[in-house]
C-alpha cells in the first residue's frame, strides 16, 4: 500500500470532545463498524474533517477495503466521493485511485455507479512523481492507475463508464506511455493488448501518435529506454503477413516513427543519439536492423566513401597551399637573410602563385560551407548532445568547427599582413589532418578505433591531465623555489616557474634526464625531490593512464559490433538529411501502392519462419529417434 495503516491523528484545534468523537469515527472507518459509523454521523460529526496526511474517514474506509462503512459514509456524504487529500505527499489522490491500487473491483463498481470522477481525478503528489522523486510513477490518472496495477476487470469498468484514455498527466504522459515505463514487461504488454482490444482501432493509432513533453510517442519512448521487450512487441503489433510460402514469408512493417527521412526525432534518431547502452542493442531488431542496411549498402556507403576522398583532395590541397605559401628572402642589417611572407600586393604575380589562389580560394569555400553545415545542427541539438556523443561524432566535431574557424582567421590575417597568420596555419593543418579519423567510421575494422580514440580523448585523457597539471604546479613550484637562490646560467632549464614546468614534463615522458652542469654538485633536496617526483609522476600517474586506456580498449572491444552499427546509423541519418532528397529516394514502399492506406511507407522483409523450416523438423524428428 501506498501509505501506512495506522490509526489518524487529528488537528490540535480541536477540543477534546470533538477530538475524541472525531478518532472515533475514523476508528469506526477503519475497523468497518457501522453501527459506530450511523451513531456519530446521527450526532453530526463533521466529516469534512482532516487527519495528518490530508485524508478524510471515507479515504480510510477505502484504504482498508471496508466496503460497508464505505456505502454508509457515502449514503450520508455524498459530496465526499470526489474529495482529494490535500498533503503534499499523496495530493489529489482520491477513494477512487485507492479503490484501484488496492485491486477492490466491488468497491471501485460502487464508486463509479456513484459518479466518481474518472475523468479529472488526478493523484500529484510527491509520492507518485516520476523517477527517483516518488515511489510509484501511476500516471495520476484513474486509467493509469488501473492499467499499471494490471486489473483487467478494473481496467475495462473504467473505459465502459467513458474514462478518458488520452489525457496527459505533468510529464505528457499517456496510459500508452505509463505501461511501456512498466518495470513488469510481460503485464505491461498483456495490459497494452487488453487496453487496445477495449477501443476501436482508430482510436489506438491516435492514442499512439500521442507525444508526451519530450516529444516522444509510446514507440519512441521504448527507444529511448532501450526496453528491448517492449520494442519487440511493438515491431510485432506493426508487421503484416504480405505472402507466405513454406517457412518464406514476405513481411511488411510500418516505417511511421521508425524511420528518419521525415522524422527529426524518429526512433533511429533517439537511438543513435541515446546515453542508454542499452539503446543500441534495437538496432538488431527487424525491421531496423534491415532498414540501416538497406540504407547503407545502397546509397550511404557510395556517399560516405566519395565524402572521405573529397575530404582528403581537400586536405591534400590545403597542405600545398600552406607548402607554397608566398615567401620571400629578407635581408637585415645587411648581413643576416631570413626568410618572410610576401606582402599580399606581391603575393600573386606569377602564374604558380595563381594556381595557388585557385586552392586557396578552394580551401576558404571549403570553411564556410564547414560552418554553414555545423553551426545549424549545432544549434538544433545543444553542445551537450552535439559534442559529448562519440557515435555521432564527439570531439570531432569541435575540431572541424575549430578548423573552420582557423580558416577564417587566416584568411583575415592574409589580408591585413600580419605575421601571426603561420601560427594559425599551423592550427589548421593539425585540425584538417586529425579530422581524417572521422572518416574511419565508415570501415568495419576502423570504425571501433574511431569510437575509442574519442572515448580516451574526453574521459581518460582529460580526467589524466586535470591530474597531471595539479602535480606538474605543486612539484614545478617546489623546484622553482630552489632554483631561484642559484645560478640561473647553470641551470638554464629551471629558469622560471613556466620553464621549469615543461621541464618537469620532460622528465615524467622520459625524454630527458635531470638538467645540470656534470661539475657541479646537485643539491640533496634537488635530489630528493627528483626522486619523489619520478616515482609519483612517471612511474604511478603514467602507468595509471596505460591502466585506464586499456580498460577503455577492453570495453570497447567487447562492444566493437554494435558500436559500428551504431556508427553507421548515424552516419546514414547524416549523409541523408545534407544530401538533396531527388539523390536520395526514399526507402520503402508507399502504403496506396499495397493497398493499405495513404500517408505511410513500409518495408518488406523476407523471413524464413523456423517452426515450418524442413532443416529444423528433420533434427527435430532425428533427435526424436
Amino acid at each position: 500500500m501506498p501509505y501506512g495503516r495506522s490509526i489518524i491523528t487529528v488537528h490540535n484545534f480541536l477540543d477534546n470532545r470533538n477530538r475524541g468523537k472525531l478518532n472515533l469515527f475514523f476508528k469506526a472507518a477503519k475497523e468497518n463498524n457501522v453501527k459506530v459509523l450511523k451513531r456519530l454521523i446521527g450526532e453530526d460529526v463533521d466529516p469534512w474533517n482532516k487527519g495528518a496526511i490530508g485524508e478524510n474517514a471515507l479515504h480510510i474506509a477505502a484504504l482498508y477495503s471496508n466496503q460497508e462503512a464505505l456505502v454508509v459514509l457515502l449514503d450520508a456524504f455524498p459530496a465526499l466521493i470526489n474529495n482529494p487529500i490535500e498533503c503534499d505527499l499523496y495530493k489529489g489522490e482520491t477513494v477512487l485511485h485507492i479503490a484501484i491500487v488496492n485491486q477492490n473491483v466491488e468497491m471501485v463498481k460502487e464508486l463509479i455507479g456513484r459518479k466518481a470522477d474518472t475523468r479529472n481525478a488526478r493523484a500529484v503528489g510527491t509520492f507518485f512523481a516520476p523517477r527517483k522523486k516518488g515511489h510509484y510513477y501511476y500516471g495520476e490518472y484513474v486509467t493509469s492507475f488501473a492499467a499499471c496495477v494490471g486489473n483487467q476487470e478494473i481496467l475495462q469498468l473504467l473505459v465502459e463508464s467513458g474514462a478518458p484514455l488520452d489525457p496527459q498527466d505533468s510529464q505528457g504522459n499517456t496510459v500508452f506511455h505509463i505501461l511501456v515505463l512498466h518495470p513488469n514487461k510481460s503485464m505491461a504488454c498483456k495490459m497494452y493488448d487488453f487496453l487496445a482490444s477495449l477501443i476501436p482501432e482508430e482510436r489506438v493509432l491516435h492514442l499512439e501518435s500521442i507525444t508526451n513533453n519530450e516529444g516522444l510517442t509510446p514507440l519512441k519512448l521504448t527507444a529511448q529506454k532501450g526496453d528491448l521487450t517492449m520494442f519487440k512487441y511493438f515491431m510485432k503489433k506493426r508487421r503484416q503477413t504480405y505472402w507466405a510460402f513454406g517457412p518464406l514469408t514476405s513481411t511488411l512493417y510500418d516505417l511511421t516513427g521508425i524511420d528518419s527521412w521525415d522524422d527529426r526525432l524518429s526512433v533511429v534518431d533517439i537511438i543513435c543519439t541515446s546515453e542508454n547502452h542499452a539503446a543500441r542493442t534495437l538496432l538488431e531488431i527487424t525491421p531496423l536492423k534491415e532498414l540501416l542496411h538497406y540504407k547503407w549498402t545502397a546509397l550511404g556507403y557510395k556517399y560516405f566513401l566519395l565524402c572521405t576522398l573529397l575530404y582528403i583532395l581537400y586536405t591534400i590541397i590545403l597542405t600545398l597551399c600552406c607548402f607554397y605559401r608566398p615567401l620571400m628572402q629578407e635581408t637585415t642589417d645587411g648581413k643576416e637573410t631570413k626568410t618572410v611572407r610576401k606582402p599580399l600586393n606581391e603575393a600573386y604575380e606569377t602564374h604558380n602563385d595563381y594556381v595557388r589562389l585557385f586552392g586557396e580560394i578552394f580551401v576558404v569555400l571549403g570553411g564556410f560551407l564547414i560552418l554553414g553545415l555545423e553551426i545549424p545542427r549545432l544549434i538544433r541539438k545543444g553542445p551537450r548532445h552535439f559534442f559529448g556523443n562519440t557515435v555521432t561524432g564527439g570531439p570531432f566535431h569541435v575540431i572541424m568547427l575549430l578548423y573552420a574557424c582557423f580558416i577564417v582567421t587566416i584568411m583575415i590575417l592574409r589580408c591585413l599582413n600580419s605575421e601571426g597568420e603561420t601560427v594559425v596555419m599551423s592550427l589548421a593543418l593539425i585540425s584538417a589532418w586529425c579530422n581524417v579519423i572521422y572518416f574511419a567510421r565508415g570501415f568495419k575494422h576502423l570504425g571501433p578505433l574511431c569510437i575509442m580514440i574519442q572515448k580516451m580523448i574526453l574521459g581518460d585523457l582529460l580526467r589524466f591531465c586535470i591530474i597531471l597539471i595539479t602535480v606538474l604546479i605543486g612539484f614545478a613550484a617546489a623546484f622553482d623555489v630552489h632554483f631561484q637562490a642559484m645560478n640561473v646560467t647553470l641551470y638554464p632549464n629551471f629558469r622560471d616557474f613556466p620553464v621549469t614546468m615543461f621541464t618537469l614534463f620532460q622528465l615524467m615522458m622520459g625524454v630527458d634526464n635531470l638538467p645540470g652542469p656534470p661539475h657541479v654538485t646537485m643539491p640533496k633536496i634537488i635530489t630528493v625531490l627528483y626522486m619523489v617526483y619520478m616515482f609519483f609522476a612517471f612511474v604511478l600517474l603514467l602507468n595509471l593512464l596505460i591502466a585506464l586506456m586499456t580498460s577503455t580498449h577492453f570495453r570497447v572491444s567487447q562492444e566493437r559490433n554494435t558500436l559500428w552499427r551504431t556508427q553507421i546509423a548515424a552516419t546514414t541519418i547524416l549523409l541523408e538529411r545534407t544530401i538533396p532528397s531527388w539523390l536520395w529516394p526514399r526507402t520503402g514502399i508507399p502504403g496506396e501502392i499495397l493497398g493499405l492506406g495513404g500517408g505511410k511507407w513500409y518495408l518488406r522483409v523476407e523471413e524464413k519462419n523456423e517452426a515450418l523450416s524442413p532443416e529444423k523438423n528433420e533434427r527435430n524428428s532425428q533427435k526424436q529417434k
